[in-house]
């Protein structure tokens, strides 16, 4: 499989770094990336998957800076 990546390191991690690896978009070896990653499990909800208001309420489309699914 052929790959191109990058790593940084982060500010405030001492000790860890953020790698990522990417395949060429229409290759056998981005098709094989895109399985890999449909085998993933859905991340699980938390607190940040749902912006709300400061009363709780959830904050409408465009008031908290993220994009809402239909």
């Amino acid at each position: 499989m052929n790959l191109t990546g990058q790593s940084m390191f982060l500010d405030g991690t001492p000790g860890q770094r953020l790698g990522v690896y990417t395949a060429e978009p229409g290759t056998p070896d981005h098709d094989a990336l895109v399985l890999l990653d449909m085998t993933t499990p859905p991340p699980a909800p938390s607190a940040l998957s749902a912006p709300t208001a400061r009363d709780g309420r959830e904050a409408p489309d465009g008031q908290d800076g993220r994009r809402r699914n239909p």
